[in-house]
């Protein structure tokens, strides 16, 4: 999580390791008037490097089609339309080989 100087909470990421070669991106969010100040990145680079030294080849994600730009310009690339939820937030299956 990366927090503020005050100790607030502004962005948040779980990795999950799901096997020994593939972890993946979880529960990612920054607060709205935060995004844009490069935390994003910051979260998934730390999350990223935990994920090498536990062993992984591979980070893979679902993003909502709001968040797919971003997650290209970190270097991950859609690899299928994955699952629709609540009937209407439509998710991507996104990959990124590290």
């Amino acid at each position: 999580m990366a927090c503020d100087d005050k100790g607030d909470i502004i962005g948040v990421c779980r990795l999950q390791m799901n096997s020994e070669s593939i972890a993946q991106l979880r529960f990612m969010a920054v607060t709205e008037n935060k995004q844009g100040a490069g935390i994003g990145k910051k979260l998934i680079s730390y999350a990223e490097e935990k994920a090498r030294q536990q062993g992984a080849t591979t980070v893979i994600l679902q993003s909502r089609e709001i968040a797919l730009e971003f997650y290209k310009k970190c270097g991950y690339s859609v690899k299928e339309k994955s699952f629709l939820m609540w009937n209407e937030i439509q998710h991507y299956l996104m990959e990124k080989k590290l």
